[in-house]
């Protein structure tokens, strides 16, 4: 049984069609319910009573920590490629229900073989969205790598290719349907949540490493790489066994049990770890683009916005009480850089403690207060957002708005008085005596792999130059001047522009069509004209063209471009 559990403001729902033969009798009438927990419930073949029961007590010791006693029970098959046949897994459904009610629950349930229309409001608290696997077999929640064994053997061909026509009904504007176009990435069966990058994309994944690392190493940030494979006694240390076992991918070695890294904290808690420091060390600043395995559940799977495997641009900070405000004031203003970089304009929330939390009251109040200083020196505006920090400490959480009027959550900057206590940290202060650092956690991009999704659709494939995975394609006339343009295209490659050529027997119209569906910002055009003066004429992707320009004005002209950022 997989179920995905969310703590909502409000779910409205309405029963339109019947999408089995063994469905529910029902009403087609429009039915909202407010401050509930839905579960999404995919019954899987072998799932019985027994285990509703169980799954059902489950439910019960978590209302507790979100503090609400209605639950709405909503048939959802698009969890599972496993599902049990119908009149087993109404049953199942049917013995949920059952037993929530000895338990005292409000209880509801939307109707069983139902396509239904659905609109919902989630909370936005840690807590809020959270994924659960439930076993007849007893295979403990975590324990997915057997599940996705089978889902693989049970693929009719593994080697297939998700193409275009596995996202029907996609706008044109969405990034899958872009990526394919432009050639950028592709998701394939074998790995599902998993993105396969093409040439194109990886250049466009290194052009945002690259930019990131470049401004983290002016700010004295300093980047390490550590594993992603560690040992569960880390992630209990960590907090991570108690608060996200769910959300991890686990596998045994020599009978030792490990998890794959779902955040990349305890890494950079190691390394400060692994030599002595004193006051003087610090701030110490340490990145790492990491990659971490989040176990998410196939239903909620969307392209590169919820994915399985992503790389995350963490850098954690390690600080003494002196530092902190000048430092959490330096991050404000390095995200503000980076979103001005890129367009974006954004909002800031502030997240305070939220229900499930490590650490002490007076700790927790100390923490909220440093980073809403730091807001108010810093001029930014903010709201508070009560219950919607990170289980060990609150945070600043920065929302962008992308050109299709979308809000994003993307930076945050993350206070913790937590972990360094946990793992034993400590520095050298300036009175002999040794202290725990505290440690700002914070990312910039977040998700790697979705913020490439998000300038995707922000751009609409129409990246500027400098982030164009393909900044000019060199086209050939006819065949006659191919010599002269390819002399044209050495100069391009020798100056580190990304070029590409199409010297191809079809028409400069056919040629430079392509080139526009390609998106790419500049056309270099090449017949007997410019090879003559031993020039180039320049069409951009708007239509605008420039001719008798020198090479080395085009050169200088990108270079500059480029630099600037546009």
């Amino acid at each position: 049984m997989r179920i995905l559990q969310m703590h909502s403001d409000w779910i409205e729902y309405e029963p339109i069609k019947k999408e089995i033969s063994a469905a529910e009798e029902a009403e087609k009438k429009k039915c909202r319910l407010e401050e509930v927990l839905v579960l999404f419930v995919s019954v899987e073949e072998g799932d019985n009573e027994k285990l509703a029961v169980q799954a059902i007590d489950e439910i019960n010791k978590f209302l507790k920590n979100v503090k609400v006693n209605k639950i709405l029970i909503y048939p959802f098959a698009h969890l599972s490629n496993n599902l049990a046949k119908p009149d087993d897994a109404l049953k199942v459904v049917k013995e949920m229900e059952v037993h929530a009610k000895k338990l005292k629950m409000e209880v509801y349930r939307a109707p069983f073989g139902w396509n239904k229309a659905l609109a919902i409001k989630v909370k936005a608290h840690p807590l809020a969205e959270q994924s659960k696997v439930f076993s007849a077999d007893g295979m403990k929640v975590g324990e997915s790598r057997k599940i996705e064994i089978k889902a693989v053997r049970e693929i009719k061909n593994p080697l297939n290719l998700i193409k275009r026509s596995d996202f029907a009904g996609l706008s044109e504007k969405d990034h899958r349907i872009i990526g394919e176009q432009l050639d950028l990435y592709s998701f394939q069966e074998v790995a599902p949540g998993m993105v396969f990058l093409h040439p194109k994309g990886v250049v466009l994944k290194e052009i945002l490493i690259d930019f990131w690392r470049k401004e983290h190493k002016k700010r004295g940030y300093q980047e390490i790489s550590a594993p992603i494979l560690l040992n569960n006694a880390l992630w209990q240390v960590s907090g991570h066994w108690d608060h996200f076992k769910e959300n991890m991918f686990f596998s045994e070695i020599e009978g030792r049990g490990f998890g794959l890294k779902p955040m990349n904290c305890p890494n950079a808690i190691l390394v400060f770890k692994s030599k002595p420091r004193s006051y003087k060390n610090l701030p110490l600043r340490l990145g790492e683009l990491g990659l971490v395995h989040r176990n998410e559940l196939s239903g909620v799977l969307s392209g590169l916005f919820r994915v399985r495997a992503f790389i995350q641009d963490d850098a954690h900070i390690f600080v003494d009480e002196k530092n902190l405000e000048k430092e959490i004031i330096s991050i404000i203003n390095l995200v503000k850089h980076f979103y001005n970089v890129f367009g974006f304009e954004f909002s800031v929330d502030l997240s305070l403690k939220p229900e499930k939390a490590m650490g002490d009251e007076k700790i927790w109040k100390k923490a909220e207060e440093w980073l809403e200083k730091a807001l108010k020196d810093a001029k930014i505006k903010y709201k508070k957002c009560p219950g919607e920090g990170a289980f060990y400490g609150p945070k600043i959480d920065f929302h962008i708005k992308d050109s299709l009027g979308r809000k994003w959550q993307l930076a945050t900057i993350q206070l913790d008085f937590v972990m360094a206590e946990r793992f034993k940290a400590a520095y050298m202060g300036d009175d002999g005596k040794e202290h725990a650092p505290i440690i700002i956690h914070r990312v910039i991009y977040g998700a790697l792999e979705r913020f490439m999704g998000i300038l995707v659709e922000h751009y609409q494939g129409k990246f500027p130059l400098w982030l164009a995975p393909v900044q000019a394609r060199v086209l050939s006339i006819s065949n006659d001047n191919v010599k002269y343009a390819k002399k044209v295209l050495h100069a391009l490659e020798e100056n580190e522009i990304r070029v590409e050529e199409d010297f191809e027997s079809h028409k400069i119209e056919y040629k430079i069509r392509n080139a526009q569906l390609q998106k790419i910002p500049y056309m270099i055009i090449v017949g007997k004209k410019e090879e003559e003066i031993g020039s180039i004429s320049v069409r951009d992707r708007e239509g605008k063209v420039k001719y008798k320009v020198k090479i080395e004005d085009f050169i200088k002209q990108v270079k500059k471009e480029v630099e600037d950022k546009k």
